[in-house]
């Protein structure tokens, strides 16, 4: 997922928001669904357990403490952050066994290998850098509740996905045609008073821009000045605006104050980028053919899990955790960009 994609969160939040829930750190095994606030009275040790595979540990020799118990200490200890969690995920793996889709461990092995390569790390740094460092998971979470839901989802979605030459056309003009290098001073939701107070000396003041772009609060774009990755035309619906803004402007020159729905942003042009006239169409075929396939499914995907939740008609006794709507599109972003998740190489 280009940087572009990524410098007005909000803007995909709206869609993405279906499926933001999924990712996290949800438990493994299914436990049995309790009211809130009522426990389950300890094993004594006088009370016999029919076999070992329902104990966690023993204690003084002879007292076991049972899975039942132990598995309701972590309902009430993490259960509403994570319950929404793990019901989303067997959402999908319902919706996808009802269609017959089978992901083998094989298939999220290959995913895996495949998000090494575009990283150029090997397996142990993936996991360790990107995977516990990055995002606090462990592999075995990373393939459950990463991997695993976005193939199911992937191969729910896959007769929708349209890839014929008129869109592969817009895909390699997007990645090879002419681009426009610009600077971006976002602003949150809630902060608009500040953006148009602010607006008038950065319009007019190349310091005064480069200064709010560097103390913006999204720390990405701050640690870049407010760079972007050159934005090409075709981009995508989620940033057509920005794209047509770009291409319209004259270099240095400094947008209005855009509203994107959940933020605010100005947009200056720096210069523009020529077409690579080296890359030709055919020779790069296969590849756009991927990329497609990969743009297409960012956007049907979250569709789709509307869907299927709708269908399943979740209904909560353990009420979930609020979560932010930052929180909701950061873990949107792992679950669909998972392979694009860039890492400092040693």
């Amino acid at each position: 997922m280009r940087l572009l994609s990524r410098l007005v969160p909000t803007i995909g939040a709206a869609v993405l928001l279906g499926i933001g829930f999924i990712l996290g750190h949800a438990q493994s095994d299914p436990l049995a669904a309790q009211q809130p606030g009522k426990g389950v009275v300890p094993a004594s040790a006088t009370t016999p357990v029919a076999s070992d595979k329902r104990v966690v540990a023993y204690i003084y020799g002879n007292i076991p403490i049972g899975r039942e118990e132990f598995g309701e200490h972590l309902i009430q200890q993490f259960g509403r952050e994570r319950v929404r969690l793990y019901v989303n995920r067997k959402i999908i793996e319902i919706a996808g066994a009802k269609r017959g889709i089978v992901i083998t461990p094989q298939e999220i092995d290959a995913i895996i290998d495949e998000d090494c390569k575009k990283l150029s790390v090997d397996r142990k740094d993936f996991v360790n850098r990107v995977v516990k460092e990055k995002y606090g998971k462990t592999l075995y979470e990373w393939r459950e509740d990463v991997i695993k839901p976005r193939l199911i989802l992937q191969a729910m979605c896959k007769d929708q996905i349209k890839v014929d030459d008129v869109e592969l056309k817009k895909v390699f003009e997007n990645l090879y045609g002419e681009k426009v290098q610009c600077q971006i001073v976002m602003w949150p939701k809630g902060d608009e008073t500040l953006a148009l107070r602010t607006y008038p000396k950065i319009r007019k003041d190349k310091e005064a821009f480069d200064q709010a772009a560097r103390d913006q609060v999204h720390s990405d774009l701050a640690g870049r000045l407010g760079m972007v990755d050159p934005i090409g035309r075709n981009s995508g619906p989620g940033t057509a605006k920005i794209e047509q803004i770009a291409f319209s402007m004259k270099d240095g020159q400094v947008s209005e104050v855009i509203d994107t729905g959940g933020g605010s942003i100005v947009i200056k042009r720096i210069q523009s980028i020529p077409a690579n006239a080296k890359v030709f169409f055919e020779e790069v075929r296969s590849s756009l053919i991927k990329e497609t396939t990969d743009r297409q499914m960012e956007l049907i995907i979250p569709l789709m899990f509307n869907k299927i939740n709708e269908d399943a008609k979740p209904s909560f006794v353990l009420s979930p955790a609020d979560i932010s709507t930052k929180e909701m599109d950061d873990q949107s972003k792992k679950l669909l960009g998972a392979d694009s998740s860039k890492i400092e190489k040693k």
